[in-house]
C-alpha cells in the first residue's frame, strides 16, 4: 500500500511474498512484487539504490486471518528481526 502504482519504472517492489487474498467483503488483495526476497537477505550491493524506503509492518494486534494482517504480512517474529537490524 506504501506504493499507489506499483507499475511504476522508477520503483522496484519487493515482498516476501506473491499471493492473491479473496476478503470476507469480495474485495480481493493481491500482492506481486517485481522481486520477491527477504528483507534480511536482499540481493544486491550496497550503493546500488539513491532511495530505500523500508516499511515494516507496525501493527501490534491483528487477527492471524485479518484483511491487516494479509496486506502487511504481520507476523510476530518480525519485531525481534527489525530489532537485530539496529544492533
Amino acid at each position: 500500500m506504501f506504493w499507489f502504482d506499483k507499475e511504476n519504472s522508477l520503483t522496484m517492489f519487493v515482498d516476501i511474498r506473491d499471493e492473491k487474498h479473496k476478503l470476507c467483503d469480495g474485495r480481493s488483495l493481491n500482492i506481486h512484487p517485481d522481486i520477491v526476497v527477504d528483507f534480511t537477505n536482499i540481493p544486491f550491493s550496497d550503493e546500488s539504490f539513491k532511495l530505500v524506503v523500508f516499511d515494516p509492518p507496525h501493527l501490534l494486534k491483528a487477527g492471524e486471518n485479518s484483511w491487516l494482517a494479509k496486506l502487511f504480512f504481520f507476523k510476530k517474529e518480525f519485531k525481534q528481526s527489525i530489532l537485530s537490524l539496529t544492533y
